[in-house]
């Protein structure tokens, strides 16, 4: 990835402190945004050595998801279902051997956080509402709403967070759903694509 360094600072320095945290802008759910995430890295150099970048469909992710990672599970426990998902796996997402299959294939980061840019709050608050079901997420805004009342109450009502400028209005509201799903790994390789070739911008100021 190469950096751009013309644009300035994504002002949400307190969210993206944790040194392991990157930034990427892409463009994913028709919106361009800055997504910050947390990278896997073991698990993305294994990916490289078997040749694997990514692996979107959701139906082989929803039957990959039920199997124990790093575990042989026997041939004889799988159901016609999840026989026919695994003989479609790409290399590097299993180990079929005559014992059974283990899965090998992880999530290659965590979504943590989407910034999305807006001259209006609406519009930015219309974005941000795609990635609700992935990560927290953060509008940015060049300048301070003339109806600031209204936008803080908008913002705050569905938990996004919201910057003016350098000052922010309402912090993002952490994200709440950890749980592992099917439409959310697809997400997380979905962006890991994204972030081979996408440009990372200026990075935040980190905490000492």
């Amino acid at each position: 990835m190469t950096a751009t360094g013309s644009r300035a600072a994504i002002p949400a320095a307190p969210i993206l402190s944790e040194p392991e945290r990157r930034l990427a802008r892409v463009r994913m759910r028709g919106v361009e945004v800055t997504m910050a995430y947390v990278p896997d890295e073991a698990e993305q150099r294994r990916r490289a050595a078997a040749g694997l970048t990514g692996v979107t469909r959701v139906d082989l992710l929803d039957v990959l998801l039920g199997l124990p990672a790093d575990a042989t599970v026997p041939w004889r426990a799988l159901s016609a279902r999840e026989l026919h998902a695994v003989r479609e796996l790409p290399p590097g997402c299993a180990d079929l051997s005559p014992a059974g299959v283990v899965r090998l294939l992880r999530r290659p980061l965590r979504a943590e956080l989407a910034i999305v840019r807006a001259a209006s709050w609406r519009t930015g608050l219309d974005h941000a509402g795609r990635f609700g079901a992935y990560c927290a997420r953060l509008v940015a805004l060049p300048g301070v709403p003339a109806d600031l009342g209204e936008a803080r109450a908008e913002a705050d009502y569905w938990g996004v967070g919201l910057v003016a400028g350098t000052e922010v209005i309402v912090p993002p509201e952490p994200f709440r759903g950890r749980a592992h799903t099917p439409a959310g790994w697809a997400f997380g390789e979905e962006l890991h694509l994204r972030t081979l070739t996408a440009a990372v911008p200026e990075q935040p100021p980190r905490r000492s």
